[in-house]
């Protein structure tokens, strides 16, 4: 068993948020916990958990170090107050604690990355064993920003400030914008505004900087280059869709565009001295794409006349679904190699499945994680999300079933026949959308949605249910 001395080097500086409906439960790891942590505060359930965390933020300007919760709850779960707590803080830590092995929650605790489980009844050396693990994870992630910080503030104090006089345009400071292009994203995506207007329609900071913040960017520094046309982003049309799909606000989409304009100009008038050539030209770049911005998003909401801020009226058209032109620019690059990993995937699944020597119950859950995830990805685009929402039902439902499956050799093999049919549908769906650009896109839809409900109607029938009464006779059989 680790000695206390060794977890206490690491944790004696850390806060902890424990939350618990078991009051006995609750006391008696509450106490435990307070001879390693520097604070604990003890919760009784998921909503009151949650708010307790935006308090501490609030109050201290940091979060909790640890999160530590039950995972079935009253009013909010533990998983539920871990998904919207991950939204906040993308990298916090999160340990669960419960009493039976659920299939449901537990791939759903995965799915959000939690740093470990505790099962119920507690057993102190498994508790110590995890504590030990996540207080060192932090003590390690601490040391390296501290490393990460020092380096930057030197690069700083010996950054060759440029005169004003030395260049003429945003084209003199290109180099150095490229070089620092993630940290852009990073400070864009990571400040607090952004974070909760994200947050308030169940968006991922972390996601959304890594699916659009740093195409955006990457756009940005295109105009600057000359390369691409202000206020003409193609990515920032697919992030305004994703918006549209997530219903945000025009005020919500206001805030996140002003904050990757304040981002640019804050960094810039930080590292070079004042230009108004310079700013003149950076504000003209960013006013064009924020123009463009408000006007493609109320296009995409149907709006048929547009105020500028003169309060003039223009005549705008309402745009169609039928609004894309290619498919390749409106599906984000690696979006696409991962529906096509997953087609690869599920389909090997599907064929293993059938192997009655080799299958397993969590094959089946995996199987289902996997389609449920191939949903996920088409359901991020509004074009494609009634037949993502399908898929992840179908996914939901192998997930749901696995034991029924796994028991039931002749159900799972007619079964697996079926999906490995509805698998070579999907590839084709999907190279005839993104290598033909085929001008329908739902050409399969209706088949793809009677391939679902086969599959599901096969895996919830039941033949035991259906029992034929032998004693009846034709006569009685139709004397309704």
């Amino acid at each position: 068993m680790l000695d206390d001395k060794i977890i206490l080097e690491n944790s004696r500086r850390l806060n902890v948020l424990y939350v618990e409906d078991d009051k006995e439960l609750a006391k008696t790891t509450k106490d435990l916990l307070a001879i390693y942590f520097k604070s604990v505060r003890l919760l009784e359930d998921g909503a009151l958990g949650l708010e307790a965390y935006k308090e501490y933020y609030k109050q201290t300007g940091s979060y909790y170090d640890i999160v530590i919760s039950d995972v079935k709850m009253p009013n909010l779960s533990g998983i539920e107050m871990a998904r919207k707590i991950r939204m906040l803080n993308t990298e916090q830590s999160v340990i669960f604690i419960t009493a039976f092995p659920d299939f449901e929650y537990l791939n759903a605790a995965i799915e959000i990355g939690v740093d470990g489980f505790l099962k119920k009844p507690l057993e102190l050396t498994a508790l110590k064993n995890i504590l030990y693990k996540t207080s060192q994870k932090l003590a390690d992630k601490a040391i390296m920003d501290a490393h990460f910080a020092q380096i930057e503030e030197d690069n700083i104090e010996n950054l060759d400030v440029i005169n004003a006089k030395e260049f003429h345009s945003a084209q003199d400071i290109l180099d150095d914008l490229e070089k620092h292009k993630e940290k852009l994203s990073h400070i864009w995506c990571d400040t607090p505004i952004v974070i909760e207007r994200l947050a308030k329609h169940e968006i991922d900071a972390e996601y959304f900087r890594s699916h659009f913040g740093m195409k955006v960017v990457e756009y940005f520094l295109g105009v600057i280059s000359r390369k691409n046309e202000a206020g003409n982003c193609p990515v920032i049309f697919i992030m305004l869709d994703y918006f549209k799909h997530k219903d945000l606000s025009l005020d919500d989409i206001f805030m996140i565009c002003v904050h990757f304009k304040n981002t640019v100009t804050s960094y810039i008038l930080s590292h070079y001295r004042f230009n108004q050539q310079l700013f003149d030209d950076i504000s003209f770049i960013l006013d064009s794409n924020f123009e463009g911005v408000v006007r493609n998003y109320l296009l995409l909401k149907g709006y048929t006349k547009v105020e500028t801020t003169e309060n003039i009226s223009m005549e705008t058209p309402v745009v169609e679904e039928e609004f894309i032109t290619s498919y390749v620019d409106y599906v984000l690059e690696h979006d696409v190699y991962e529906l096509q990993d997953l087609e690869e995937d599920i389909d090997t699944l599907s064929i293993k499945v059938t192997d009655k020597k080799r299958v397993s119950v969590d094959d089946i859950i995996v199987l289902g994680a996997g389609i449920k995830r191939y949903g996920t990805v088409l359901s991020n685009y509004h074009l494609f999300s009634k037949l993502g929402m399908k898929i992840i039902l179908l996914g939901d439902n192998f997930q749901e079933n696995a034991s029924l499956l796994f028991e039931n050799e002749e159900k799972r093999m007619n079964i697996s026949t079926l999906l490995e049919g509805f698998v070579n549908d999907l590839m084709t769906w999907r190279r005839e959308i993104f290598e033909n650009n085929i001008e329908n896109p739902h050409f399969l839809d209706d088949s793809f949605f009677s391939n679902v409900d086969t599959i599901i109607m096969f895996i919830e029938y039941d033949e035991n249910s259906v029992v034929a009464d032998e004693s009846m006779d034709d006569a009685d059989f139709f004397d309704f």
